[in-house]
């Protein structure tokens, strides 16, 4: 494993690590002195845990592939990238002020004229990028920079992906972080610039009324609602709000992204109609100048056509105090930000979408989509490594889910099995469940309910059982059974005494 980033060491002879100042589940953010160049700089590092993730270095060095073919005042700047001794690092621009994620923490709501410039950097970073064919794909109030001076600065392209090429993701998985997700992106769907503009009106509409337009249980929840309800009309919660901008913001939050500008250049435009021009005719329009009177001639967007209802997860059932809950999602992180006085991350969620299985009747008509995975020990110290459950449904084979080593495939006797939970969207209809494991020679009982239970016997009869499955089995549930969550309760283990779980899928 690598030496650990610390303070005072110097990557590459060049690149010397000053203060932490921010820290996430995959990397660490450092202000750093360039010592060539004599400069404060910005050092993003890999956690060195995560540097021997092929998938994870991958994407952690396509961030700087991604930005340093962009040169913009409202992008931040990356310099350069390397690897010393282990640690993968970036080397970015150092800017100093909070992010918008603190100001909104700190204020709730900010000025019509304050989002408005905000939203016009935003939006005019956004189309530097997709006119160089890179989709954000995680705009989101953690990643947008606002300093004291100059201008607002976007980061963390950390998932960013090129028109027409091809993404380390699996078909059917949803990239972004749950709150500000578009549509399209919690259907699976595929994403293109607009998908980066809904992102903006979500930015609008919070900056403005000083809350997310689409709330729920858990950000999930949030972010499958905006598939069937309607956003709040900005002027019922904040009446100073103009009717334009309120347009603005509605139509960059249309469900369908044909309702929504077309590019971000003509979003640039839009909120440019809002700034007054400076008494010097001959000058450029500012971004901090005062907003202009409200215009009642401005064109409403057309109404988007609803998408079809999709069922909402029920609130899940609390847990004892030793229990870990998933609230519904589990992330795997993916990237770090650069905020003041604190550390946050940018989110990559693994949604699995599969085609209806065979094997019994349709129950809901809904197909099964993973969100989320927890451990369930209910008859042992009700945890199982439940820091690594996510490795189970994230799509990548190489990483995986271990129980604790037993004495024997019968756990010794001292209880009767040990479980992976999966939480579904909704409630769906499941067929069957396929598990990658390490090695064969393992058992299980598959249980499916509307909600979870703290026992075994809660969940009700298992609905299949397999006795000694192979290293790649497929568990076949029949009749169909439907339900909001699955467990696997394994029963018997292989002859190393614990199973190693690779990827599980439900259909």
């Amino acid at each position: 494993m690598a030496t650990p980033a610390a303070p005072g060491r110097v990557l590459d002879g060049r690149y010397r690590l000053d203060s932490l100042l921010a820290r996430g589940g995959m990397a660490s953010v450092w202000v750093s002195d360039d010592i060539l160049l004599a400069r404060r700089v910005a050092v993003k590092t890999l956690h060195p845990e995560l540097a021997v993730d092929d998938s994870l270095r991958m994407r952690f060095r396509n961030e700087a592939i991604a930005v340093a073919s962009l040169a913009h005042p409202d992008i931040v700047a990356t310099y350069d990238t390397g690897e010393d001794d282990g640690v993968a690092y970036l080397v970015m621009e150092l800017v100093e002020g909070p992010n918008l994620r603190v100001l909104l923490d700190q204020r709730r709501s900010l000025g019509v004229a304050e989002t408005v410039r905000i939203a016009r950097g935003v939006s005019a970073a956004l189309d530097h990028a997709h006119r160089n064919r890179i989709v954000h794909r995680d705009i989101k109030p953690a990643n947008v920079l606002v300093p004291d001076h100059g201008p607002v600065k976007v980061t963390d392209f950390g998932i960013a992906k090129a028109e027409g090429a091809g993404d380390l993701t699996r078909s059917g998985t949803v990239v972004g972080t749950a709150r500000y997700l578009s549509p399209e992106q919690v259907q699976a769907a595929p994403v293109d610039a607009r998908s980066d503009i809904y992102a903006v009106g979500l930015l609008l509409f919070e900056m403005l009324a000083g809350r997310p337009p689409f709330e729920g249980g858990t950000d999930m929840e949030a972010a499958v609602a905006r598939l069937t309800t309607a956003p709040p009309r900005l002027s019922t919660l904040r009446p100073d709000v103009p009717p334009a901008l309120e347009s603005i913001t509605m139509r960059c939050l249309a469900v369908e992204p044909s309702g929504r500008f077309p590019d971000a250049r003509s979003l640039v435009a839009a909120l440019d109609e809002l700034i007054d021009d400076d008494s010097d005719a001959g000058r450029p329009r500012s971004a901090t100048a005062t907003i202009a009177p409200a215009r009642t001639t401005t064109r409403e967007a057309p109404p988007a056509r609803q998408a079809p209802p999709v069922r909402t997860a029920p609130s899940r059932r609390p847990r004892s105090p030793k229990r870990r809950q998933s609230s519904g999602l589990l992330f795997a992180i993916v990237g770090v930000v650069l905020i003041a006085g604190g550390a946050a991350a940018g989110f990559l969620i693994v949604q699995e979408t599969q085609d209806g299985g065979s094997g019994g009747s349709s129950v809901t008509g809904v197909v099964p989509q993973v969100v989320g995975a927890s451990d369930f020990d209910p008859e042992g110290d009700d945890t199982e490594h439940p820091e690594s459950t996510a490795a189970a449904i994230d799509g990548d084979a190489s990483t995986s889910w271990t129980t604790e080593r037993y004495d024997s495939a019968s756990f010794g006797g001292i209880k009767s099995g040990v479980g992976l939970q999966l939480d579904l969207a909704g409630a769906a209809d499941v067929s069957s469940i396929s598990v990658d494991t390490e090695e064969g020679g393992w058992g299980a009982q598959i249980y499916v309910a509307d909600e979870p239970a703290e026992s075994l016997e809660a969940w009700g009869p298992p609905r299949a059982s397999v006795d000694d499955a192979a290293a790649q089995a497929q568990i076949d549930v029949s009749p169909t059974a439907s339900g909001a969550h699955v467990l696997i309760w394994f029963t018997r283990l292989p002859a190393s005494g614990r199973i190693t779980v690779a990827e599980v899928r439900v259909a």
